[in-house]
């Protein structure tokens, strides 16, 4: 199978970076790896980028500007991740889509990892177009909750967990979400409309387990899957 995982906040949600979580998700992917999966894994920035992205505006950076400062941290904490993965990681954090096409030739078997590719695209559209181009049978996104929520769950107690949801009522759920730099939410619009055209499988799971990773793959009844409308 071929799977592109999106790693991000649910890894990278503080300042600090947890070593424990971030050697339990190496591990996960290890275990995708050797049972025989194709894995090539996309890094967000989480907290650390908000933080230098703040830092950046106070000191006067534009938008543009801000942006390159998220992508080098996503790169940052992509080749963090790849040291955790050891020899079985290609260590070289792909950073555009050229630099992908030619470690799809190059790397063999080796796991890719990348980070972000260019200003105002985040790393969730990042990981939709690798996905796109590999033809993968999925792709996983992590996150510090259990899926989609009909409502926010960090303001509503009452939210529920959507097991599956359709690409129309996720697009019409997060139309209203930021897309300043670093403020990339659950998923922005241009990844959503990657994955719509593309119809690639998705399965939204809580990272902070990350054998949740694993249970998806395997395809078991975990986190929240985007369904399609019927051709």
């Amino acid at each position: 199978m071929r799977v592109v995982l999106k790693i991000g906040h649910a890894l990278f949600k503080d300042d600090s970076i947890d070593l424990e979580r971030t050697r339990r998700t190496a591990d996960a992917i290890l275990k995708l790896h050797n049972a025989g999966h194709r894995v090539i894994v996309i890094v967000g920035g989480g907290k650390p980028s908000r933080t230098y992205i703040k830092a950046a505006k106070s000191l006067g950076a534009d938008f543009a500007t801000c942006d390159e400062v998220g992508i080098m941290v996503t790169r940052l904490n992509a080749l963090l991740l790849s040291i955790a993965l050891g020899e079985y990681s290609s260590r070289n954090i792909i950073g555009s889509f050229e630099e992908l096409e030619k470690q799809l030739d190059a790397a063999g078997n080796k796991i890719l990892v990348a980070g972000g590719f260019s200003p105002a695209q985040s790393t969730d559209a990042v990981a939709a177009l690798v996905a796109e181009r590999i033809k993968a049978d999925l792709m996983i996104k992590t996150t510090d909750v259990d899926g989609v929520y009909d409502a926010d769950p960090s303001k509503n107690p009452d939210a529920k967990l959507l097991r599956e949801v359709s690409i129309g009522r996720l697009r019409e759920m997060l139309s209203m979400e930021e897309s300043t730099p670093g403020e990339y939410r659950l998923l922005d619009q241009v990844s959503l409309s990657i994955l719509e055209r593309s119809r690639i499988p998705l399965v939204i799971v809580n990272g902070s387990d990350p054998l949740n990773i694993l249970r998806a793959v395997s395809g078991e009844k975990i986190g929240t899957r985007i369904i399609y409308p019927a051709r």
